[in-house]
């Protein structure tokens, strides 16, 4: 296998991995994932767990929500490049479609942004973009199909990377963040593990971000995201990077420097914000605890929380550096639906279609299907009261975040059942004793 095909395989194979890697310990503190796992260092089994924290099952080996959609991408590029928009929007509203209870059709993730995302595409006329406003990092990854098609780094690529988000969400954070990513891709593609200095891909990176805010700004004037008229928001962060990158206080000054620009408070970097997930996994790939594909993923789903998009972006980007070879053979024999994911990675090495491919639809409605039988059959016993509230806090408050007051709808309802809440415990207060 030559080099750049092994690095385009590994990068897409690595994403498929690092997602699915990480869909175990989603929602998990750093120290709950040492109780319970030891180390993210293999697919781990959800089952000893179920009840404990963990309340939806997940298929040991099997990737989720931030592949998929990188799926949904990818073979549009490989149908029609030139109309690749018109049928990524096909293809994420084909996957919506039907799927088992509890399931957003056949995606296996319940994040609202995802449904408001594909919901809004009825009727979508072209040119225009998403009224979702998300920035949890969830469509940064439909950079990795588009990088790894093109292979190199170019303002046609760049404007790929910028409409594709813009499908599904008109954040500025999330516009940026996804052509930074579409960006590394073709950064680490084009370097050995022996040639990575730090300033200059951070310097890089600032640039192409700084460049990306400006088209932004140019083609959005009036965008307010983050609550301030700041549009060099992520190129300052990566500019903070570089000045502390070997700091001890790196990641906590990452987190107070992104609280303005968010309405929910940043305590950890690996929470589910763009503007501190992709510097983290940026930091994780540039500083593992020992050079390789391995050891880099594992270190970076130690840090919990958003592990699911985090291990996404750090397998794409490390697998770009390091290649298909070296990502370990028992992480390749054990990833489920491992033979679509290859034949996926080398058409777009190709840029073409391969014949053996399976229907998109079909596939992942098969792979979930699986994954509801298979939940219905791992069902937890209930689990005593104490012992719920005992092993609570294992589990990070982002789990279940509050729902965004500009979602009139969710906010309402939430304010009715926080109501509800109160009034049923008032209802059930003892009777206090007669003097």
């Amino acid at each position: 296998m030559n080099d750049i095909r092994d690095k385009v395989i590994g990068s897409w194979f690595g994403m498929a991995v690092g997602d699915a890697m990480g869909r175990p310990a989603k929602g998990l503190k750093p120290a709950a994932i040492r109780q319970i796992f030891g180390a993210m260092d293999d697919f781990k089994d959800v089952r000893p767990v179920m009840g404990k924290g963990i309340k939806n099952y997940r298929i040991q080996g099997l990737y989720g929500a931030p592949t998929q959609c990188a799926l949904a991408v990818g073979d549009a590029l490989l149908k029609n490049k030139k109309q690749f928009l018109l049928e990524s929007a096909k293809n994420f509203q084909e996957l919506a479609k039907t799927g088992p209870e509890g399931y957003f059709g056949v995606y296996r993730n319940h994040s609202a942004c995802l449904w408001r995302a594909v919901d809004l595409l009825d009727g979508r006329e072209e040119g225009q973009v998403s009224e979702q406003n998300s920035s949890t990092s969830l469509f940064v990854n439909l950079a990795v199909p588009l990088a790894l098609f093109q292979g190199k780094w170019s303002k046609t690529l760049a404007r790929q990377c910028f409409d594709a988000c813009l499908l599904m969400s008109r954040n500025r954070f999330e516009v940026v963040g996804t052509v930074l990513t579409g960006f590394l891709v073709t950064r680490f593609l084009a370097l050995s593990p022996e040639e990575i200095s730090l300033s200059d891909i951070l310097r890089e990176a600032e640039e192409i971000c700084c460049q990306a805010e400006a088209d932004y700004q140019s083609r959005f004037p009036e965008s307010e995201d983050g609550g301030l008229k700041d549009s060099n928001a992520l190129s300052g962060a990566l500019k903070g990077m570089e000045e502390k990158f070997n700091e001890p206080d790196l990641l906590p000054w990452l987190s107070e420097y992104s609280n303005p620009f968010t309405k929910l408070e940043i305590r950890h970097p690996s929470q589910g914000f763009v503007m501190t997930l992709l510097p983290l996994a940026l930091y994780c790939v540039l500083q593992p605890p020992e050079p390789g594909f391995a050891s880099t993923l594992t270190h970076s789903l130690g840090h919990g929380r958003e592990t699911e998009m985090l291990g996404a972006l750090v397998g794409a980007w490390a697998g770009a550096l390091y290649g298909f070879d070296n990502i370990p053979a028992s992480w390749k024999s054990g990833l489920v639906n491992a033979r679509e994911i290859r034949l996926r990675a080398e058409a777009l090495s190709a840029r073409r279609r391969k014949k053996e491919q399976k229907d998109l639809f079909d596939m992942e409605a098969g792979l979930t299907a699986k994954e509801f039988e298979e939940g219905k059959r791992n069902l937890p016993k209930e689990t005593k009261k104490g012992i719920q509230i005992k092993l609570q806090d294992l589990w990070d408050e982002e789990e279940a975040p509050l729902p965004s007051k500009e979602d009139r709808a969710e906010w309402r309802k939430f304010q009715k059942e926080k109501t509800k809440s109160k009034r049923d415990r008032r209802k059930n207060i003892p009777p206090l004793d007669d003097f």
